[in-house]
């Protein structure tokens, strides 16, 4: 596939921003069930 030289620059653009995202996202899933899990125990 043929892609202008600007295109995968933009790209990893976007995924950087992806990347923290999801990272935030992940973050966020696997401390709220532990939060709860703690919050359940005391």
């Amino acid at each position: 596939m043929n892609k202008p030289n600007k295109n995968p620059n933009e790209n990893i653009n976007v995924i950087d921003v992806d990347a923290g995202t999801l990272l935030l996202i992940v973050s966020a899933l696997f401390l709220v069930p532990l939060l709860l899990t703690g919050f359940l125990s005391h």
